[in-house]
């Protein structure tokens, strides 16, 4: 029964991936020929990838791409080797492997991992410039977020955004007009007000506690500043004491002032396990009018409610603070190639092949992620198997990346604790904003930031 489901399964991609079907041209089989590490003789060469086990989904790609690639390489063996365990585990284990096995030539990495594991010298420098998949395919916002002082050290296999997802029930009785299309930073505030002026338990449903760690930071406190005149981070510093961290707490602060969440309400959407019960309250119940959350989530929106979602939910794009565009933030999985790794080249070979056209598309419609790919996006199946994801695509030509530099994630404990100080009312906006310049300078030392 389980090969006969293996085999069910490889027919469907088979039928999804005919749209991204295109010959090798002359110069890419001469790539691959002159690859130092193959060889003519009868010595054997094994690339170790190590990933995260996902069962079937993960496993599913990389068998596809590992067949492929020992059909045109005799003397290369893939040995896949997946690690069992939840995300958070997986991710502290990457940096003890990538450290000391030496039998590890690919690693799969969130995306966010990349710049410390660079930092401490621990991956490899891909040389993206012979694979002209790289510059005709991807986003170059993409790109950004796995280079490095200019550097690219990872390829992702995968990608996401943010947006505003809305009730259309909850805002029609609220008397905002839907479509929801708002323009600044102020519609969503005076929709929020209407919203709980008409009794929504939830007007705004966010992440914004240092409990939630990383979803705050890149999906509340980022996705306002991105929205800003500032960043966190310009030419090689860190920025403090800016005008756009000051305005993104004091949004928080409106909300706060408005007396939108109770104590109690505050402290469930506050949770570290409140993704879980957003889900279960949106859109089963009225108690949410408008969910910033990313394009995976829709996934869970079409699960539960399989037909007539987009009737119910809707979602558009994070205006800017001042109405002059929009704003998303991205983050994703990655491959990358270990410094430890005998077989570099061959390892680089093979993402080539497990990142192409075809074996991108398996990825992304067995996990329901977003591709990175330009050249995947449209095709028919993409669209159809999650509406959300494919409108959110979109958003990748105003995304933002997290900044490529070994301080982030201090910065980030930084950045989560300034926002649940503002939304607990422990600090006001402009006390919050002070710590956090005094922190973040504490911690990356003079010369490193900007003010």
């Amino acid at each position: 029964m389980k090969k006969l489901k293996q085999i069910m399964i490889f027919a469907v991609l088979a039928v999804f991936l005919i749209g991204c079907s295109k010959p090798k041209s002359e110069s890419e089989e001469k790539t691959v020929t002159q690859s130092p590490n193959q060889t003519n003789d009868e010595q054997q060469h094994k690339i170790k990838v190590v990933y995260i086990d996902w069962g079937e989904k993960n496993s599913t790609h990389l068998k596809a791409a590992k067949e492929e690639f020992e059909a045109s390489h005799p003397n290369v063996t893939i040995q896949l080797s997946p690690v069992v365990g939840n995300t958070g585990d997986y991710n502290t284990k990457t940096s003890l492997m990538l450290q000391s096995d030496e039998t590890i030539d690919i690693m799969f990495l969130d995306s966010f991992q990349v710049p410390s594991l660079v930092s401490a010298g621990y991956l490899a420098e891909l040389p993206v410039n012979q694979w002209s998949d790289w510059d005709e395919h991807y986003y170059d916002n993409v790109k950004q977020g796995v280079m490095v002082d200019g550097s690219v050290y990872a390829i992702p296999i995968s990608t996401d955004t943010r947006g505003l997802y809305y009730n259309i029930d909850v805002l029609n009785q609220a008397g905002i007009e839907t479509p929801w299309n708002p323009k600044s930073w102020r519609d969503i505030l005076d929709s929020v007000k209407k919203l709980h002026d008409n009794d929504v338990k939830y007007p705004l449903w966010m992440f914004a506690s240092a409990a939630q760690g990383e979803s705050t930071s890149i999906q509340t406190v980022e996705m306002l500043l991105s929205g800003t005149d500032d960043w966190l981070y310009q030419d090689g510093k860190w920025v403090v004491n800016s005008q756009g961290m000051l305005d993104t707490l004091s949004f928080v602060q409106e909300l706060v002032d408005m007396g939108i969440y109770t104590s109690a309400e505050l402290g469930q959407m506050l949770d570290r396990n409140a993704w879980q019960t957003g889900v279960e309250l949106f859109p089963a119940t009225k108690d949410i009018g408008i969910y910033l959350d990313g394009n995976w989530r829709g996934t869970d929106w079409e699960t539960a409610i399989p037909e007539g979602t987009t009737e119910k939910i809707g979602i558009t794009p994070m205006p800017k603070q001042n109405g002059d565009g929009f704003t998303s933030m991205s983050g994703g999985w990655t491959f990358a190639v270990s410094h430890l790794s005998e077989n570099k080249n061959l390892a680089f070979e093979f993402l080539q092949v497990a990142m192409n056209c075809e074996h991108s598309m398996t990825y992304a419609n067995l996990i329901g992620s977003m591709t990175p790919r330009k050249d995947t996006k449209d095709l028919s199946d993409y669209k159809a198997l999650n509406t959300y994801r494919y409108t959110m695509s979109d958003y990748l030509q105003f995304t933002h990346y997290r900044p490529g530099n070994d301080y982030y994630t201090a910065v980030s404990t930084e950045l989560q604790q300034a926002i649940e100080s503002v939304i607990t009312s422990q600090k006001t906006a402009e006390q919050a904003a002070n710590d956090y310049t005094d922190n973040v300078k504490q911690l990356v030392g003079k010369g490193n930031y900007t003010e």
